[in-house]
């Protein structure tokens, strides 16, 4: 018999043709559906949904009632807050069903980013890089790397670091990481990280 790798809490349910990476912790009343692929050190709280062929990658960490429905990627290193909402279809009608992935519309979310508690991704975006999505937000549109996004509909009102540090600009555009020390230029409406770039 082969030594489980991976740990799935004796009431969640996973389907056939799943793939689980090394050292992932499934909790409680969970739900694994067919063709998804889940990474290496990845933690799923309680009452998590994983949709059919969902891809996550490592490192990512879903907290309690979060549903990851089909046709949402997460790269490494993701952080989903408690019972924030993913969605997948752009204008959902019961009495007019849309079913299957042909209907889906796809989103992305990069590595590093943060989805605060009870904030709504509208479906068809990309979260980028190491973005932060505060508490309650509701995303209708692509978020860029490193920005903070708040409210309903969410916008902008800051930039954060890779450790997750506020960053304050200088006049040339420069701040600088208070945990990490990685330098980042801020240039029309984009961060980039430019540490190693002196």
């Amino acid at each position: 018999m082969t030594e489980q790798k991976h740990y799935v809490h004796e009431t969640s349910c996973v389907d056939d043709d799943v793939v689980i990476g090394e050292g992932t912790k499934i909790w409680h009343y969970c739900h694994v559906q067919g063709g998804a692929r889940i990474g290496r050190h990845c933690v799923l709280g309680q009452n998590v949904n994983i949709g059919n062929n969902v891809v996550i990658g490592d490192h990512v960490k879903i907290q309690n009632n979060v549903s990851v429905y089909e046709g949402v990627t997460l790269e490494d290193y993701v952080f989903c807050g408690p019972s924030m909402v993913f969605t997948n279809v752009p204008v959902p009608r019961s009495k007019y069903p849309q079913v299957g992935a042909v209907h889906y519309r796809p989103t992305l979310v990069k590595e590093g980013a943060s989805l605060g508690a009870n904030s709504t991704i509208v479906c068809g975006h990309v979260i980028g890089r190491f973005a932060f999505v505060g508490a309650g937000a509701v995303i209708t549109k692509n978020v860029p790397d490193y920005a903070l996004v708040v409210g309903n509909p969410g916008r902008i009102i800051g930039w954060m670091s890779e450790a997750g540090e506020r960053l304050k600009f200088d006049e040339n555009g420069i701040a600088a990481c208070p945990r990490s020390g990685r330098k980042y230029r801020l240039r029309d409406g984009f961060v980039v990280d430019i540490s190693g770039n002196d």
